[in-house]
């Protein structure tokens, strides 16, 4: 049988380390960080046959790519997968319930508690898993500084569990309901509480909490089987997805099942608040992560059907028997023509075979996670056995050390790897010892050709060849040690040495060109398209009129470009807003946000722009609603702004309705996003209705008192970090509650941001006269009616809400993925008076002055695109997915 593991992604600024286990009938996953569908995508690896998820921690850098791979799942053809990770694991996907919910799916979760047990938490005929707690613990000589975070940037505080007075006192549940209605007895059956628009479930402990979170994850996929309790794996599983990894996969154009069922109104209620003997310290940093062992199936030895046959084994059932290794016996003539009984065992005429190969996973992210670890695999612990040198039950064959700063330098833990046997292969993703490649080089090799057009609108993405230090530097490491880089694999059975997937340097045209001493060579029209467009460009400078632009040096930078699920070439939702001499503001977050963030700015401490300057900068965060795509990233962004130090001097304002929020209150119970009082780096929240723009200003409001309430406080403080004369919100058509933004400066120019709409009036009345209108620009003018049914707009309307606007410039995105690379029949001939229209492109840098600039260069943009376009983009296999 046989099977290996790859490397789907490793540490990287786009990415954190996944590892696949492959077999030919099923596929086993091990974290999903940020960007793990893009990957897959990258590298033209599928998803299809993955089994099962598995999570060595409940946190950003682990999970974060987990909803947005569940709905691709469900879209896809899935129809199973089981998900397990540490306590904990059920509370982060009920936290999900508000856009994660797919009804054909049935996801499976497990939870491994904190005490470790030899029992599976997985089995079926491919593997059995193990898993093993590593509980951190902290030596009194041990500083606490040592646990920074990833990028050695802070010392978080330990969060406070009191609210901010200035914010609302209780997880979303209503106070002055609280105080009129009797109080529900909370021993009520769960169904009949959650059917209670009156009962509070924060109030629930213990089992009860749990119940209510595996309730609500049934209601989230209702064909899932969710399991009471962690148990010997699933060994019932075998044989039960025959038949479905060839179902017919949606067609593009049929939007998914993601209308929700009539829902109980307990779903819309906050969650319990995780208790710490579930999920450990309430310091990310000091939470359990687990260790995995992987044990594959015994290989039998091969038959020999000469010694079968003069044993008197003839050809029938008996040898199927005896393969399976049972004795049997036959009747053979005892040379005297006597028939007489022979026992056949199978070690007669089957050869040796090879012990079951096992592959183990370590989450080593601190210093203080190294002696739980030892013990765990000291005489005694639980995984005692995988140390062995000489095992008769199993064969350790590669480790994959997932090592935080300094573990990999601790002596203790390079002694450790070295009790290992010679030939068993580590695999090492530590940040100091790896390259920081471009993980999606179709996208970076676009811009790189674009570079040559304008290199300032089309910058080159930050990354190193290269790793800080190199493994060899470090003394005492086995000689089968090396870095874990994304493509590298090595089988398992039969056993070979680890080797780079060949398809995965074959697509990479990034790092070769970039790399050379010359620039990247493009074919004569692409370069005749350029000079044109240069030309044409060229002719501005006469106009004086271009200087005269309100806000002509506000950049605008398109993070993500797409819509619903990443391509190869676009990410999700995202545009950044940089006002010279005032800060940064953020119009949504989809999936893998920070890793663009970090492309664009970089993480070079000695940079006085890298990325923690500009997260420090950042002033403002504005999510549009609660669709995926729009927000995905966003609590990833939150944690590492976590990571400042000095903390940011300014609070982080936070707009957005009260769902989205509510959603970063049930993870904020996991993970420090900075909402809560005694925070290092806080979050303020501002509702998107507070601040809607039919009602009066925000600064002239008032509560009964006569009080200024804490979101005008916080409104006004904002506008003033920004030099902002107002910032509002307008309704918006779409599938679910939505906002577009009205940006109004001081300086006389303002930015309308659509967020996703069908196009409407309300929209061009509060943005009248902007000078840039970005707006979705979901489907081609073609496809109108798919639109409309999908509450989106195509090209030529959103074109045409900036022309009734006297929009100065209209900026189009949120491109259907099934324009994975210029949307059809996108170039438009300007008439005077007319708005300028461009296209967004991902980490393009434009500022307002700039986007006639932009307009001009899209015949050669065209024409670069034209020959990269990929007909094989695993995108166009996947149907589209609206995420809710």
């Amino acid at each position: 049988m046989l099977w290996s593991t790859s490397v789907l992604s490793t540490l990287s600024s786009d990415t954190e380390p996944s590892v696949v286990i492959a077999f030919d009938s099923a596929k086993y996953l091990f974290n999903v960080g940020e960007n793990t569908t893009r990957s897959y995508l990258q590298s033209r690896q599928t998803w299809r046959k993955t089994r099962g998820i598995f999570l060595t921690s409940i946190s950003t850098q682990r999970t974060s790519g987990l909803p947005g791979l569940l709905m691709t799942f469900a879209d896809a053809g899935r129809s199973q997968v089981r998900v397990t990770g540490p306590s904990g694991l059920l509370h982060l996907i009920a936290s999900m319930r508000r856009y994660t919910y797919r009804e054909n799916l049935d996801v499976t979760p497990s939870e491994v508690p904190l005490v470790p047990d030899d029992q599976p938490v997985y089995k079926d005929e491919n593997i059995t898993v193990f898993a093993m707690p590593i509980n951190p613990t902290l030596d009194q000589s041990q500083d606490e500084d040592a646990l920074d975070c990833k990028d050695g940037h802070s010392n978080v505080l330990k969060r406070k569990r009191d609210m901010s007075p200035e914010r609302p006192a209780k997880r979303g549940s209503n106070n002055q309901q609280a105080r009129t209605t009797p109080e529900v007895d909370p021993s009520m059956p769960i169904d009949e509480l959650m059917e209670r628009s009156d009962f509070d479930p924060t109030s629930l402990k213990g089992d009860r909490a749990q119940e209510w979170r595996r309730r609500i994850v049934k209601l989230m996929f209702p064909a899932t089987q969710v399991p009471q309790s962690t148990g010997n794996g699933d060994k019932s599983q075998k044989g039960k997805r025959k038949g479905k990894e060839n179902a017919v996969k949606p067609s593009p154009d049929e939007p998914p099942n993601t209308k929700y069922v009539q829902q109980p109104p307990g779903l819309k209620r906050p969650l319990p608040v995780p208790d710490r003997s579930l999920v450990g310290s309430s310091d990310q940093r000091l939470r359990p992560t687990l260790a995995y062992a992987i044990q594959g199936p015994r290989v039998r030895g091969k038959f020999d059907a000469q010694k079968a046959e003069a044993l008197g084994l003839k050809h029938g059932p008996l040898r199927a028997v005896l393969a399976r290794g049972q004795t049997v016996t036959v009747k053979v003539d005892d040379g005297h023509g006597n028939l007489i009984d022979c026992e056949i065992k199978p070690s007669d005429c089957i050869g040796e075979g090879m012990l079951p190969g096992v592959v183990l996973l370590l989450d080593t992210p601190t210093l203080a996670h190294i002696p739980s670890l030892l013990a765990g695999f000291a005489d005694g612990g639980p995984f005692a056995k995988y140390r062995k040198l000489k095992s008769e039950d199993h064969i350790v064959r590669v480790i994959h050390h997932l090592c935080g700063d300094g573990v990999l330098e601790d002596e203790r833990y390079r002694a450790f790897m070295n009790e290992f046997g010679p030939d068993v292969h580590h695999l090492v993703a530590s940040r100091r010892y790896l390259p920081d490649p471009v993980t999606f080089t179709s996208a970076a090799y676009s811009q790189l050709r674009l570079n040559q057009l304008d290199a300032d609108i089309f910058p080159i993405p930050k990354f190193t060849t290269s790793a800080e230090m190199s493994l060899e530097a470090v003394a005492g490491l086995p000689a089968g040690t090396t870095a874990m880089q994304a493509g590298l694999s090595v089988s398992i059975h039969p056993p070979r040495t680890p080797v780079q997937d060949e398809n995965t340097r074959k697509l990479d045209l990034f790092h070769p060109a970039v790399c050379s001493d010359s620039l990247v060579k493009l074919p004569d029209p692409i370069l005749s398209s350029f000079s044109r467009s240069r030309a044409v460009v060229q002719s501005f400078a006469s106009n004086p009129e271009a200087d005269k632009i309100p806000g002509k040096d506000v950049l605008v930078c398109t993070l993500g470009t797409g819509s619903a699920i990443p391509s190869k070439f676009r990410n999700v939702s995202a545009t950044l807003i940089h006002i010279p001499k005032y800060g940064y503001l953020l119009l949504d977050a989809g999936e893998g946000t920070w890793g663009q963030l970090v492309r664009k700015y970089g993480r070079d401490p000695s940079s006085s722009s890298n990325v923690w300057q500009m997260l420090r900068e950042l002033k403002c965060i504005f999510i549009s609603h609660i669709h995926g795509d729009h927000h995905i990233g966003l609590a990833k962004l939150l944690a590492m702004r976590q990571c400042l130090d000095p903390p940011s001097k300014a609070p982080l304002y936070l707009i957005a309705n009260h769902t989205v929020f509510q959603y970063l209150r049930d993870y904020d119970g996991l993970e420090t996003l900075g909402l809560q009082a005694g925070s290092s780096n806080p979050v303020v929240w501002i509702p998107a209705d507070a601040i809607h723009w039919l009602k009066s200003s925000p600064s002239e409001e008032s509560n009964r008192n006569g009080s200024r309430s804490w979101y005008t406080t916080a409104h006004a403080d904002l506008c003033a970090s920004l030099g902002l004369r107002s910032l509002q919100t307008v309704d918006v058509e779409h599938r679910t509650l939505c906002h577009g933004l009205i940006i109004k400066h001081i300086d006389d120019w303002s930015i309308v941001y659509s967020g996703d709409t069908v196009p409407v009036h309300r929209l061009v009345q509060a943005g009248q006269n902007a000078t840039l209108l970005v707006h979705e620009a979901t489907m081609a003018d073609d496809e109108a009616d798919k639109a409309r049914a999908k509450m989106h707009s195509t090209v030529g309307q959103a074109i045409d809400i900036g022309k009734k606007m006297n929009a100065y410039s209209t900026l189009l995105t949120h491109f259907s993925a099934r324009y994975p690379t210029m949307p059809q029949s996108m170039l438009t001939s300007y008439e005077p008076g007319e708005p300028i229209v461009a296209l967004a492109f991902d980490h393009a840098n434009v500022r307002i002055g700039d986007m006639r600039k932009m307009q001009a260069y899209m015949p050669a943009i065209e024409q670069s695109f034209t020959e990269l376009d990929d007909d094989d983009d695993a995108t166009a296999q996947v149907a589209e997915v609206d995420i809710t």
